[in-house]
This record gives C-alpha cells, structure tokens and sequence, in this order.
C-alpha cells in the first residue's frame, strides 16, 4: 500500500521527478566517467564510454518511470494531451459535438431537477411529510351531466376532529388548516396577503418549529398570535428580529369578514410554505369566526405507526359520513399529501423524462455518427499507429478519452444550457400568484407546477449532470472506438480515393444510426403536435364571455366598519365613479367571475319549495351580482330579458339562469315566466330570462348550472361576498396600467380601501391554460432540437456516401447518366432512411402517445392527421438536409474519376 501511496505521490509531482531523475543519471555518469579517466582513459573517450555503459539514457529514464509511477495514469495524461491536440487541430468538430451534447445533457438536467422536486425530495414536515394525509370527498355531477365528479377537501372543526380522534387508532395528530387572503394594514407593500391558520393538532402533525420565537399558543389567547414566513419577514420587515412583539391588523377579504389584531410571536423557516407556496403568516385557527359560526378547514393528520391508508380509511369514513350528513353516493379517499400535491402533473412529469431521454438519445446518436466519421476519416493514422506497434485496446483507449474528454466539456456547457432551461422553465410555469384562480392545483401558489421553488441545481442534480456527461461520452465512443482497434496495418500504404474506402461496415452503421435518429425526431414530432393542437382546442374554446378590454379586480375593507349591507352601498358607489371613467362603457360587480375556482350554490335552484331542504350535490352554482354584470362581461341572453331597472327590492323577485340550468329543470324548453325556488326559501322566484353558458372553473370544464340573481332583490342572512366582491369594467381603455387610477378612485369612497388582484380578463383566462401551455412549450422545444439534430446526422451520412462514391458518380456521368439522375440517385438513399425511421418513429410514438392521454383536450392520441403532419414537417426538414449532398453530387466532375480508374 505505502508503495501505491508513493507511485501516486511520485506521479503528482512529476516534474520534480524529473529534475531528480536527470540529476542523478548525470552524476551516475560522471562518477562512471571520472573512474575510468583515472584508469588513464582520454577524457572523450572516457564520456563515450560512461554513456555507453548507462545503456541509453532515454530507456533507463522510461524504464524508471515504470517503476515510480502508475503506468495508466501515465497513459491517460498522454491520451488527454493527444486528444486536446487533436481537438484543437479541428474545432469546428469539437464545438458541434460539445453543442450537442450541452442540448441533451443541459435538457436532461433541467428536468431532472424538476423529476427530484416532484418526486424524490422530501416534504419539509416531520419524517419528510411520508405520513401526512388528508380526506378527499368526490361529489359526482348531477344527473345527464358529463362533467367529471367534484373533488375537494372535506371541512371540518376543531370539535369534530377532536371527537374524531378519541375513535381512531390509524391515524394520530389529527388537526384543521385553512388559508384566507386577509388585508395587512400599516405594513408598506403588504396589501392584501395569504394567512394559514392552523390547529394546534395541525401543527403537530406538521412538526415544524419556527426559525425564531415560537409557535401559536391554542386558543383563546393563541388566537390574538401570528407567525411570520420567512419570505414575508425578509421583505417587509427586513429580517429585523425585533418584528418578534410587533402588533399587526389584518383583515378579512376572503372568508367571513372580520379584523383581528395579532401579536407576532415567531418566524417559520425558509423552506415552510404550508398550506401553499404565497402564504405569509400563520395564525392559530379561532374556535369561531362570527357569532354562532365555527371555524373549519381541511383535516391534517398523520398515520399512526403500522397502519396504512386503506386501514384508516375504513375506519374513519362512516364516522365522516354521520358527522356531515353526506349522501351515499358521494365517495370519500384518504391520500397522501404528497401524492395530492403532485398528483395532477406526475402523468407529465414522466412524459417530460420520457421525451427528455429520446432528445438524449438522439443527441448521443448524433453524436456517435460524429465521431464514427472522424475515425474513418483518420483511418490513415491509425493505420499508421498500428503498424508502428500501437495495440488495439492502446488505439481504442486513446478513441474513447477523446469522447470522454468531449462528454465532459459537453456536460459542463449543459449545466449552463440547464440553468438557462430552468429559468425558462419557471417563467413558462409561473403564472397569477392568487388563492381563488383555477390556474393552479393546491399548495402550488402562483405556479402551474408544484414545488417550483425546489427546482435548483443542487448537488444532487450536479452528481447526475457528471455522471451523464461522462456516460454519454464514453457511449457515444464505442462505435468510434471499435473502428480505431481494427485499423488495417496496410491501410495506410493504399491508394485514395477508391470506391471502399471507409469500408462498408462503417456505412451501414452510419445509416442505422441515422434511421434511430429519424425514428426518436418522430416520436418528438408526433408528442409536439398532439399537445400543440391540443392547445389549440382548449384556447380555442368558446368561453361565453368577452376576454378582452375586460378589466377586474377587488377591494379589501376594514370589517370593523363594513359588514355586508354597507358592502353593497360601497360597492354600488364605487361603480357609479367607474362608470365615469373616460374609456369605461360598463362597470359591474359580483360574488364571482369565470375562472375563480370557489363555488356558491346558495342552496341551489329548484322547481318545488322545501324550507327543510339539505346540502344537493347537484344543486347549480349560484351567481349574486349586480344590475350590469352580464352586460359588463358581454354573456348574451338567448331568451327573455337581462336584469334592469325594474329589479330593485320593491318588485317580484326575478332570477335568470344559464342555457344548461334551463335544459335540466325545464326539459320542455319553457323556462322563461316559470317560478322557482332558492335554497330553503319558500318565497317564489320567476325566471325571466336564459343567459348563455360560460365556462365558469377552466377552458377544459364543461359549462355547468347556474343561475344570477339581482344583488339589489338578495335579502338573505348568509354572507354576499365569501370571497370578496368581484369588481368588472369593460370598454376600449381599460387596462392593468390603471392600478393607480383605481386606488385613488376608491379612496374617494373609503381612504382605508386597498385595491388588489387587478387582472384583465384575458390574461387570467391565459392563466388557466398555464400548463397545456408548459406542456406543449417544452414537447416543442425538444421536438425542434431532436429534428435539427436528425437532419444534421441525415446531412452528414448523405455528404459521406457522396464523398465515398465520387468516383463511381464521376463514371456514371461520364457514361451517359444525366445530372437528374444522379439527383435522383441520392435522393432515393436519403428518402429510404427516412421512410424506414418515419415508421419506425410511428410504432414508437404510438406506444408513448398513450401516456398523454389525460394531457389532451379535443384531440385523439391515436389521430391520424396528428401523425399525418408530423411525418410531413419532418419529410419537409429532410428534404432540405438531402438536397444540400444531392446538389453536391450533381455537380461532380467525371474527368478526374476516369484518370483515376
């Protein structure tokens, strides 16, 4: 071993070595000279002889080497020197296949990254959140409707889960979490924010402790307490620890509406989001939230040691179910929190990996063609290496630390090419930070990807970039490798330029390769298609409403001096003043709009009164909104009239309904001038009129139920605006650039007033469609390099086979055959190579179409005219990569073909 240690030792410093080593052959000399001069040898005669007796210096200093230092390490740096000369000597090769190789590696990292944060990392909770779960009711659509059942978390009380927990042995810690968008006052740049709240039970089951202070006391006095995320804490406070006491006023916008005043007691860690990615405070969940009106949330819980899923889902649902009063038909599921966080995108995130592994793929092939052709094209010096006593595994070590040494430049251009990707991949994914917008799934915050801030180029994502980049240089070097070891010892003594040089072996497998190449830009191709005109479908869409020169936003109000009648005489102030804004035809306001992913029945629409009447899983979604809504969003009415001015509180009460609505209760098609019933109310309404349907949750929902009723003829007890009023201006001027404008407009109203989520309309429908979009951006990107990069190695093989039968092209022309035909010729061996890799490319992008199936809207994986186009962009890409060698060889010269034979 201390051997070993040495020869290392000895190879690191060898230039020292060296210096030593000549040294001592020197003095070895000299002594052997000075010895035989006092033997009465002449001086000259004496050097002659001394050198003479060392036996040759240049063999004693090799046969020294040998012997101090590690032989293979030795090789390898004269293999590195060799290839970087080599490379150096041709750098128009060495950047191609270093390019290429930075696009494959650079893409397989990025999404790598993405593949880790979704599946591979761990949960910041407890234990990795492995045993977190939540409870899952599946609501299935009314009756003769296709929309796919309502999924949702189940609420529940402190109380409840208390109860609850006392029976239960699978699952332990058993807590509630919410989330509301509450209005900071006095906190420059906060406006209106998200704020968990949380039980304690909740906070167990989570196990996270605060990076500074500590966590929320349980109520009552816990609930005067907030926590600060870390985020939150840097940015407005300016990671100042003396926020810790600091008295804060929030309000209410979005829930039950109330002020509170909290104590900051504590700071979460960076790496906290919980229950999203925006939330910026946590507080302990209140015991109630008005007046006889109890806090709930969704359940958080962790399984108890042994016990699985299905185990403590048979255990808890028949308890759920008499607690809820829930109908039998609606189906409950326990799930992890993982699997419910990335469950929506997992399907594209394996077919991301899927088409990220072809682009490698291809760019290895690409790449291996590459450097197939440099190795034929120095078949001359390895001949020559050969017959001056080179081994085969010496020539074909030597071939493969050229492409090692190319892997890793190529890997070390794709962890920048990566990290470029990932910054397009955030903003590709990154859509409007809000709680109530369908753009995103849950705890995704402002992204249409979940966790996208653990998507980094950690250590981990680094291990995988240099172990790939070697591989694929060491992979895409056999070929080339295995050329170099049969170097033909008499090969470098034959003439240039007959028809086999190359050897035919070589060009068969240029061709195979070119064939997989053309068959994985296929896949691609195909892949890019189907979720490219798969977004066209959805974009295209109808959406029964105007998109553009739309304008909405809301309005948080102190909830000490706003209940909600006074809510309503702002609200129509408020739009008296837009009205008068120059370039604003309509302004309007309601409990909703399109997009927003929060549901209110209101107890749903009925033909007959019953005052006992329970939650209906099919009761319609129910829209409070005032006089000029439809108007303002442009939903035309097919029947009867719109809301006007007759429609104040002292008239008969009048409801509209949308087009699905009237064909569910009034089959007939007599819904106009019929009388229903709202909910428990007994009193009578009389529908006046059908509105167009609108896509109200996604582009890719069906319309659903609903139906309006006048704000002004609402005299229920129940909260107006859950979710805050939804305030809509339309008309040529508007525009987000009118921020400023609105706030001092509604100062006017109330100085405490904030204004926020101002959005135009098409930009939140734009949202809706973030992912498709992400799906479809990202196919595309890798479908356009897999076909560059296929038409490049379709080039190379043709300009190779042009260049090896010049000769015989030369003697065609010579005999007779026309400069079409030689056209032709080529033409007919590029179109063979890329039928056989279109079919090929088919049969595969058949199989992996199917894993895209749940991607696709309004478009078949199995779509003829999808592969139908794809085989046509690509046979138009290689056309041109065939006509440039085919072009080439019509114009070849026959005269020096027939000197040459």
């Amino acid at each position: 071993m201390r051997q070993r240690w040495l020869r290392l030792w000895t190879f690191l410093r060898r230039d020292r070595a060296e210096r030593e080593l000549t040294r001592e052959l020197d003095a070895h000399v000299r002594l052997i000279e000075d010895d035989l001069v006092r033997r009465g040898m002449a001086p000259a005669d004496a050097a002659l002889a001394a050198r003479r007796a060392l036996g040759g210096a240049d063999q004693v200093r090799e046969r020294h080497r040998d012997a101090r230092s590690v032989a293979w390490l030795e090789d390898l740096r004269h293999d590195l020197g060799h290839s970087l000369r080599a490379l150096g000597r041709t750098p128009l090769f060495a950047v191609a296949v270093v390019g290429t190789l930075a696009l494959g590696i650079g893409a397989s990292t990025a999404i790598f990254s993405v593949i880790d944060a979704l599946l591979l990392k761990p949960l910041p909770y407890a234990g990795g959140g492995g045993n977190l779960v939540r409870l899952i009711a599946h609501t299935p659509p009314p009756p003769g409707s296709d929309a796919p059942p309502r999924r949702g978390d189940v609420g529940f009380s402190a109380d409840e889960l208390d109860s609850l927990g006392q029976h239960l042995r699978h699952l332990d810690r058993l807590g509630v979490a919410g989330a509301s968008v509450m209005n900071v006052r006095g906190v420059d740049g906060a406006g209106a924010v998200t704020v968990g709240s949380l039980t304690s039970g909740a906070w167990r089951a989570l196990g996270v402790e605060p990076a500074i202070g500590r966590l929320p006391s349980p109520p009552p006095d816990g609930a005067q307490e907030v926590v600060l995320s870390h985020a939150a804490w840097q940015r407005y406070f300016a990671g100042d620890r003396n926020v810790l006491g600091r008295s804060l006023t929030f309000d209410t916008v979005l829930g039950r509406r109330t002020t509170r005043q909290l104590v900051v007691v504590g700071v979460m860690p960076a790496s906290f989001t919980f229950p999203r990615p925006e939330t910026v405070a946590w507080t302990a969940a209140p015991l109630a939230v008005g007046p006889g009106v109890v806090f709930r949330g969704r359940m958080v819980a962790s399984l108890a040691p042994g016990a699985t899923i299905d185990a403590a889902l048979a255990e808890l649902e028949p308890r759920v179910r008499t607690i809820r009063q829930h109908a039998p038909e609606i189906r409950y599921e326990l799930v992890n929190e993982r699997d419910e966080l990335v469950g929506p995108v997992r399907p594209a995130a394996l077919v991301l990996a899927a088409a990220v592994a072809v682009l490698l793929l291809l760019a290895c092939l690409n790449v291996a063609n590459l450097l197939l052709a440099r190795t034929i094209a120095r078949r001359r010096e390895f001949s020559v290496r050969a017959a001056v006593g080179a081994s085969q595994s010496r020539l074909a070590r030597q071939a493969l630390t050229e492409s090692a040494l190319l892997g890793v430049a190529g890997g070390t251009a794709g962890l920048v090419v990566a990290r470029g990707a990932l910054e397009g991949f955030r903003a590709l994914a990154t859509t409007l930070p809000r709680i109530d917008l369908t753009s995103s799934g849950p705890g995704w915050g402002g992204s249409s990807f979940p966790r996208l801030d653990d998507v980094t180029l950690d250590g981990r994502v680094l291990l995988f970039a240099v172990v790939l980049a070697v591989g694929c240089g060491l992979v895409t070097g056999v070929a080339a490798a295995l050329r170099a070891s049969r170097a033909d010892v008499f090969g470098a003594f034959r003439a240039i330029g007959t028809a086999t040089v190359g050897g035919r072996r070589a060009t068969g497998a240029r061709r195979v390769l070119v064939v997989t190449q053309v068959a994985c830009a296929m896949t691609l191709l195909v892949l890019a298609v189907l979720l490219g005109r798969s977004l066209q479908q959805l974009t295209a869409a109808p959406t029964g409403y105007a998109t553009s020169h739309v304008l909405t936003f809301q309005v948080g109000l102190p909830a000490t001096t706003y209940p909600d009648d006074r809510v309503l005489t702002f609200a129509d102030a408020v739009t008296e003043r837009l009205r008068a804004l120059p370039g604003v035809e309509v302004a309007a306001y309601a409990n909703q709009i399109p997009m927003v992913q929060l549901r209110d029945t209101a107890g749903g629409l009925w033909t007959t009164p019953d005052a006992t009447r329970t939650f209906a899983p099919d009761a319609a979604d129910a829209r409070l909104v005032s006089r000029d809504y439809l108007r303002a969003l442009d939903v035309r009415i097919v029947a009867g009239r719109g809301f006007d001015e007759r429609d104040d509180a002292s008239q008969p009460r009048v409801v509209l309904v949308n087009e699905k609505l009237a064909r569910q209760q009034f089959p007939n098609g007599d819904a106009v001038g019929r009388t229903v019933f709202v909910g428990r109310d007994v009193a009578p309404w009389t529908v006046v009129g059908i509105a167009a349907d609108v896509r109200q949750f996604g582009l890719d929902k069906s319309p659903e139920p609903q139906f309006f009723v006048d704000l002004r003829q609402w005299q229920r007890g129940m909260p107006i605006f859950p979710a805050g009023a939804y305030y809509v201006i339309r008309g040529p001027a508007t525009s987000a650039a009118m921020a400023a404008d609105l706030t001092r407009l509604v100062r006017t109203v109330e100085p405490e007033a904030v204004v926020f989520n101002v959005t135009p309309m098409d930009t939140i429908v734009g949202s809706s469609v973030a992912r498709p979009r992400l799906y479809a951006s990202l196919i595309g990107l890798f479908a356009a390099i897999g076909a560059l990069l296929a038409a490049i190695g379709l080039y190379g093989v043709l300009s190779f086979v042009v260049h090896e039968r010049t000769a015989e092209i030369g003697i065609r022309l010579a005999l007779g055959a026309t400069r079409g035909d030689i056209l032709r010729m080529v033409a007919r061996e590029g179109g063979a190579l890329v039928a056989v890799g279109l079919v090929a490319g088919s049969a595969g992008a058949l199989a992996l179409a199917r894993g895209v199936e749940t991607l696709l809207y309004g478009v078949a994986p199995t779509d003829p005219r999808v592969f139908v186009a794809a085989a046509g962009l690509f046979a138009v890409i290689a056309g041109v990569a065939i006509l440039v060698p085919a072009r080439r060889a019509m114009r070849a010269d026959p005269l020096p073909a027939i000197r040459c034979e």
